[in-house]
């Protein structure tokens, strides 16, 4: 069975690419990528994965794989934010 996320995660994916806001990301495996949060795609094996631009460079990470949002640097305080994510449910 495919790993997902809830729908209220989910929200705030949307809410930071809406934002255009600057966000940095921890993977489950501790790596953080931090960037502008661009888009949500899915990939070819019908992952859903959010889109980073970073020094010209785009990223895409699987939302199943983030650990941690945070959302900063944006002008109005109560966009900024961070939020844990639980394990992906499977």
């Amino acid at each position: 069975m495919k790993a997902t996320i809830s729908c209220d995660v989910h929200d705030y994916f949307e809410i930071v690419c809406m934002r255009k806001s600057q966000i940095t990301i921890t993977l489950h495996s501790g790596q953080k990528i931090s960037g502008e949060a661009s888009n949500i795609i899915t990939n070819n094996k019908r992952e859903e994965q959010i889109t980073i631009i970073n020094e010209r460079l785009t990223t895409a990470i699987k939302l199943t794989d983030i650990a941690k949002l945070e959302a900063h640097d944006n002008l109005v305080p109560e966009h900024n934010f961070i939020t844990n994510i639980s394990s992906p449910e499977k």
